[in-house]
């Protein structure tokens, strides 16, 4: 089985990535447009989950604006896959950009952190 898994990881990897560029924005949302349950709509569901679950309520020192703060209410896939798609439909952001930062700046648009004075 963990072969089975390892194999189907790499085939998905190779099938859409071509080279060590960033994963950009056009790629996830061609990926997220796909319907539910193929693989590339899985990657895209996978990406922004990770992106999401390790950047919410997180502050960077040197950059404590770029922070958002979804409310466990407000995680589930869908609705996270529909604040992003929204982004970008309304907001039109260079698509060639890397997917991780056209998620962040949609999370931060509609999930803005709050000072904590």
């Amino acid at each position: 089985m963990k072969h089975t898994i390892c194999a189907l990881t790499l085939a998905i990897a190779t099938t859409y990535t071509t080279n060590a560029t960033a994963y950009s924005g056009e790629l996830w949302l061609s990926q997220a447009n796909q319907r539910f349950g193929e693989p590339a709509s899985m990657l895209a569901h996978g990406f922004l989950a990770g992106v999401v679950h390790s950047w919410n309520n997180r502050r960077d020192r040197n950059s404590a604006t770029l922070c958002f703060n979804a409310p466990a209410d407000q995680m589930q896939i869908r609705n996270l896959m529909t604040v992003v798609k929204d982004y970008i439909s309304d907001k039109g952001p260079d698509l060639d950009a890397p997917a991780q930062g056209i998620i962040r700046v949609a999370m931060m648009g509609r999930f803005p952190c709050r000072d904590e004075n």
